[in-house]
């Protein structure tokens, strides 16, 4: 019944989740897209030791301004929430005076929040992937070096140069 009532509060106050559910799919779309150039560099023909290490140190840069990217919206997600818990005050104390526990209110909330994080996280990953996939045509033209055979590749673990060291040296 809890899980009913929180997907039906979900439905009904869209307009209110839709900040929570976009600040959500742009973090996620964010990090996989600049963790995920390390992976992304098997695309390229790298041909010297030089063009390599700069390409490294880029994804460590991006890895670097993604933790500045978490702590903005780490305070958005806070902002979010404490937003959204204000807007329904009022349903909240109507519940609790209908006579339901209060632990009963919060995990009607943390359905509701786990239901929109799940849905922003797929909807992320989506934008993620095809943002790390442009994200990887701007990297090579940014370093003059040419995408002989282009391939889409989706990084399992973004962030790693495993991948990317994997390849046969010249």
């Amino acid at each position: 019944m809890l899980a009913k009532l929180a997907f039906r509060n979900v439905r009904r106050s869209v307009r209110d989740y839709a900040i929570y559910f976009v600040t959500l799919v742009f973090g996620v779309a964010v990090f996989y897209a600049f963790n995920s150039v390390t992976g992304q560099s098997i695309l390229f023909d790298l041909e010297d030791t030089a063009t390599a290490s700069v390409f490294e140190m880029t994804g460590q840069m991006l890895g670097m301004f993604s933790v500045v990217i978490a702590c903005v919206l780490g305070f958005l997600v806070l902002y979010a929430n404490g937003f959204l818990i204000r807007r329904r005050k009022q349903e909240f104390g109507t519940y609790l005076m209908l006579g339901m526990n209060p632990s009963s209110v919060s995990v009607i909330v943390l359905l509701e929040t786990v239901a929109v994080g799940l849905v922003s996280l797929g909807v992320g990953l989506a934008l993620g992937f095809a943002l790390s996939q442009g994200l990887s045509f701007v990297t090579a033209g940014l370093f003059n070096i040419q995408m002989e055979q282009y391939r889409f590749v989706f990084s399992t673990n973004p962030g790693s140069a495993s991948s990317a060291s994997s390849r046969p040296s010249p």
